[in-house]
């Protein structure tokens, strides 16, 4: 279920009938969001500690996983294909499609989220074990575990794509046309990741690291186990 969020239209919550008004679902989402970007910080310190890491993982972190909204998210990747079809390497613009994906995904999650702290009249000032009991209550195991092998696989994509040198032909064929059909935000988008991956010749570690402790975290907050 996506659902549009106005500054000032008030959204209906899914399961009650009372309305909610768009700002302050947007203010809660944000300090949401805020709360989960602090969360992968200290889960990931070592690895963002770690200077060959420092590219791949600016990108990973801020500009990949963590939830944000996307310029291009609604049009950019329509435009993407028309003003790019048969233009650039096929495999750039199936990897912006997956990314699209993941971030609507996310985005559900967390609207998701963001009722039942409305609904549980839990505010900013959330704490772990409210976050881990509201997670928990909305019984959607099979979708989580679905955002972190996106998430995954996605990343890997990046990678893949960063050592071809046919994708660092197409960036360059492209940037001319990304700011004449408006696609920019898509294109530095691509150029972030293809220079923040191709620096690294192995992610094994990087990738295996984040998916084992994100499993891990999710299935500890599901077994009703406390995490400090």
């Amino acid at each position: 279920m996506n659902i549009d969020i106005g500054y000032a239209t008030p959204l209906k919550n899914y399961n009650r009938d009372h309305l909610v008004d768009g700002d302050v679902f947007l203010k809660l989402k944000r300090s949401l969001q805020t709360f989960q970007s602090n969360r992968l910080n200290n889960t990931y310190q070592d690895i963002k500690n770690d200077p060959q890491y420092d590219l791949m993982g600016d990108f990973f972190f801020n500009r990949l996983y963590a939830p944000e909204d996307f310029s291009f998210r609604d049009q950019g990747i329509k435009k993407l294909h028309t003003a790019l079809d048969g233009k650039v390497y096929s495999g750039m613009v199936s990897a912006v499609t997956r990314v699209i994906e993941l971030h609507e995904l996310s985005d559900e999650l967390d609207n998701k989220m963001v009722h039942k702290m409305i609904d549980t009249n839990i505010g900013h000032d959330m704490t772990m074990e409210q976050y881990q009991q509201i997670y928990r209550s909305l019984d959607n195991y099979d979708q989580r575990i679905y955002q972190i092998n996106l998430s995954t696989e996605v990343t890997k994509t990046f990678h893949r794509l960063s050592q071809k040198w046919i994708v660092a032909v197409s960036l360059n064929t492209v940037k001319s046309a990304a700011y004449f059909f408006k696609i920019k935000p898509v294109v530095d988008f691509i150029y972030q990741g293809y220079t923040a991956f191709r620096q690294i010749k192995n992610i094994d570690y990087f990738i295996n690291t984040i998916h084992e402790r994100e499993i891990a975290w999710h299935n500890e907050i599901w077994n009703s186990n406390t995490l400090n």
